[in-house]
């Protein structure tokens, strides 16, 4: 029964990896995150240069934990304000990896901030970069050798695109609210020598839209109320919301509960996550999230974990 279970497993896995392969995807093709009010500057440029003084934020997101080779995405950003100008720059590098097949990202990011009155502020960013896809065939270990073909078991493959995103981010000291595009080139991405497959629209990576916001009740007690959104949205495929509610003790301890819902009527509900966190002395910077999923890859696994550390440097400006 457990060899069974274990063939079931890497044929899931190598359909996977070929539908990757191929680009033809109906999935997601960025990473997604659980905890996205911990560092929305991963999907939105324009949060360069709102805070005082840099952040730095490291996010490790391992999904399908006790499945084997389920997709782990490392991000490591940095961003922060111009201490004279209203400018902000930063950059983001990204790592995702699912088994023999790896993307990797990395950009650069620019962002103006103005006033709109004397306490709300736009912000406006754009990102410009690269992004690499690469499949090593290799990697496959296959219990049937006539699952895959030779040429493709025993050869590393990979490309190479520019990559583009853009977004605006309004704010106040209790509220927040931002729309995004990454992804913009819309690049086609192929690992196949046939002309007609390079030329494929169905191999272009897929502009990914988001809309972000929340807002803060305080209380007298230093307790603070988050209530946050996140809206995802691709072409082809159906739209995505997570909602997170936290609250924060003194700007130091926060827990809360986030779920993920998918606006198909065949799997409304995908997840419902725990999610902790602890800033030490207002500069080292440590969440922690536990999704439990209701997909029917939930029999195989123990859930997706996320974690976020970082560190907030001195302010280079005044509270704004």
């Amino acid at each position: 029964m457990n060899d069974i279970f274990i063939y079931m497993k890497t044929k899931i896995l190598i359909i996977i990896c070929l539908f990757l392969i191929s680009v033809t995807i109906s999935a997601q093709q960025a990473p997604i995150s659980t905890i996205f009010v911990e560092n929305p500057f991963v999907f939105n440029p324009a949060i360069a240069g709102t805070d005082n003084g840099f952040r730095m934020r490291l996010n490790s997101r391992m999904q399908w934990m006790g499945f084997g080779d389920g997709p782990i995405t490392n991000t490591l950003s940095v961003h922060g304000p111009h201490q004279v100008r209203p400018m902000g720059y930063g950059g983001n590098l990204s790592v995702d990896n699912t088994g023999p097949i790896s993307t990797i990202k990395a950009s650069g990011t620019y962002a103006h901030n103005i006033f709109i009155t004397s306490d709300v502020r736009a912000s406006f960013g754009l990102n410009l970069g690269f992004i690499q896809f690469r499949a090593d065939g290799t990697l496959f270990e296959l219990p049937d050798p006539n699952v895959i073909d030779a040429s493709v078991q025993h050869s590393v493959m990979s490309n190479f695109k520019p990559d583009a995103g853009a977004g605006v981010y309004v704010y106040h000291f209790d509220w927040f609210f931002g729309l995004s595009a990454q992804q913009l080139f819309g690049s086609n991405l192929t690992l196949s020598d046939n002309p007609e497959k390079a030329t494929n629209q169905a191999n272009n990576l897929k502009t990914h839209f988001y809309g972000y916001g929340g807002y803060r009740f305080y209380f007298i007690n230093k307790m603070v109320i988050e209530p946050s959104v996140l809206v995802r949205k691709i072409a082809v495929l159906p739209m995505q919301m997570d909602v997170i509610a936290r609250v924060i003790y003194d700007k130091q301890f926060w827990g809360g509960i986030s779920t993920r819902y998918t606006f198909d009527p065949n799997k409304p509900f995908d997840d419902i996550c725990l999610i902790f966190g602890y800033i030490h002395e207002r500069r080292l910077y440590f969440s922690v999230a536990w999704d439990f999923t209701f997909a029917k890859i939930r029999s195989y696994t123990a859930g997706t974990m996320e974690l976020v550390v970082g560190y907030n440097f001195d302010d280079l400006k005044r509270g704004r």
